[in-house]
C-alpha cells in the first residue's frame, strides 16, 4: 500500500446555537444547534457534496453532530471528544457582561494562555488533546493513503490548528463564522506536515479575497 504526501484537510465549524447568538461562553455544555438556522448552510452543503472524503471526524457534542447530519455526507464519521471546544468551567453560559467584574476572569483575559479557568480547562490541556488528535490523523493519512479529510469541530479548535500550521497567524487572527470553515492543503516535507495554502469554505474564488 502506498503512502500519501499530500492532504486536503477541511476544518468546519458547527452551526449556530442559542448561546452563540447570545454571546455566551459555550465549551463542553452539550447544546444543540438552532434547527431553523441550518438552511443557511446550504452553500456549504452544496460545496462539500462535490467532494469524496476518505475520512470524516466530528466532536462528540450535539452541535457538531447535528450540523454534520444536515450536511448529509456519504462518509461515516468517527466521533472524537478531543475535538471539543475549550471547557469554560464556571463561566459556561455566562457573557462578558456577567463576568467583567470577576477578578479571576480579568486574570484569564490578561493571561489566557497560562491561566486555568475555574473548574474548566487550561489552554495547555486544550492544545495537548488537539495535538494528540492531529498526530494520529496525520499518521493515519500517511499510512492509509487518505488525501481528503473533514473535521467537524469548534471555533477555538480551528483557530488553534490554523495558528499552529501557519506560525505567522496568531490565534485571534483566525475568524471562522458558524457553518463555515477552511480548507488547508498540507504537504509532508522531511517527515513534517506543512501548510501550502488556505481557502475559506464555502469557496470564495470569485470574491475579492
Amino acid at each position: 500500500m502506498g503512502t500519501s504526501n499530500y492532504l486536503d484537510l477541511f476544518l468546519i465549524r458547527h452551526g449556530i446555537t442559542d448561546w452563540n447568538k447570545e454571546k455566551r461562553y459555550l465549551g463542553h455544555t452539550d447544546q444543540g444547534v438552532i434547527k431553523s438556522e441550518l438552511e443557511l448552510l446550504s452553500d456549504l452543503k452544496f460545496e462539500l457534496k462535490k467532494i469524496h472524503f476518505d475520512q470524516v471526524y466530528t466532536s462528540d457534542l450535539c452541535r457538531c453532530k447535528e450540523t454534520l447530519a444536515y450536511l448529509n455526507l456519504t462518509s461515516l464519521a468517527s466521533v472524537d471528544s478531543r475535538l471539543r471546544e475549550l471547557h469554560f468551567g464556571d463561566w459556561e453560559g455566562k457573557t462578558y457582561q456577567d463576568l467583567k467584574m470577576d477578578k479571576e476572569y480579568k486574570l484569564w483575559l490578561n493571561s489566557w494562555e497560562d491561566y486555568q479557568i475555574p473548574n474548566g480547562e487550561s489552554f495547555v490541556t486544550f492544545k495537548t488533546r488537539i495535538d494528540l488528535f492531529l498526530e494520529e490523523l496525520f499518521h493515519d493519512s500517511t499510512q492509509k493513503n487518505k488525501s481528503n479529510i473533514l473535521v467537524m469541530t469548534h471555533g477555538g479548535v480551528i483557530r488553534y490548528f490554523v495558528s499552529k500550521v501557519l506560525p505567522e497567524t496568531a490565534f485571534w487572527d483566525v475568524t471562522i463564522n458558524h457553518g463555515n470553515g477552511v480548507k488547508l492543503t498540507m504537504e509532508q516535507k522531511k517527515g513534517e506536515w506543512v501548510c501550502n495554502s488556505l481557502l475559506v469554505v464555502p469557496f470564495q474564488e470569485k470574491g475579492n479575497g
